[in-house]
């Protein structure tokens, strides 16, 4: 038999909670019924919860990706060359530009296009069912990507819930049983005649 730590590590030392014995108590069993139910409430809520919260996510993002639509504007003014940073995957740049609403409507307003693009050009935005410009709707991978992760902290979280009531409810299992312990060791000692302390 290994141990590890002071525990058992067989299977069989690990099922004594639920084998008859003298020895086992009634707070024993109650805590191998606690630890099957953790587990089983961990592994399919975690699953639940993580299917459901991608789920929900991936929604989201079609419903997003839905509503957004690309129309043609016009540049108003040439697109300087932005600051490039560490992160740019693309040199674009900020510029005016003006397009025509779903409502019939000419807007304007400024919009990310490539740099160094002069004035009078066609380019692609993004609009709301209102007409209002708004950022490129992420791909479908980037949505699949994006609710996985989101599946899985969801499932993360649930099982941190699970796990953290039952590590509560296990350290008042272990009050408890101390408090028995010393309850049987003041009984023993008053029975020999000794003094409690």
């Amino acid at each position: 038999m290994a141990m590890r730590s002071g525990r058992c590590t067989t299977p069989r030392a690990r099922l004594w909670r639920w084998r008859r014995s003298p020895l086992r108590r009634t707070s024993d069993l109650v805590e191998a019924w606690l630890l099957l139910v953790a587990w089983t409430v961990g592994v399919l809520g975690g699953v639940s919860a993580g299917v459901t919260a991608a789920a929900v996510a991936d929604r989201g993002f079609e419903e997003d990706r839905f509503g957004r639509r690309q129309v043609v504007a016009v540049l108003l003014e040439d697109a300087r060359d932005a600051v490039p940073t560490h992160a740019d995957v693309r040199n674009d740049a900020s510029a005016t530009v003006r397009w025509t609403a779903p409502d019939g409507r000419i807007r304007t307003g400024r919009a990310t296009v490539p740099a160094n693009t002069p004035a009078g050009t066609r380019v692609p935005v993004w609009t709301d069912p209102r007409g209002d410009l708004v950022s490129e709707p992420p791909a479908r991978p980037d949505g699949v990507l994006k609710s996985s992760l989101v599946g899985v902290g969801a499932a993360m979280a649930a099982g941190c819930v699970v796990w953290g009531s039952t590590r509560a409810a296990r350290a008042l299992l272990d009050r408890h049983r101390m408090r028995q312990w010393a309850l049987e060791w003041e009984r023993v000692g008053t029975r020999r005649g000794g003094a409690t302390a």
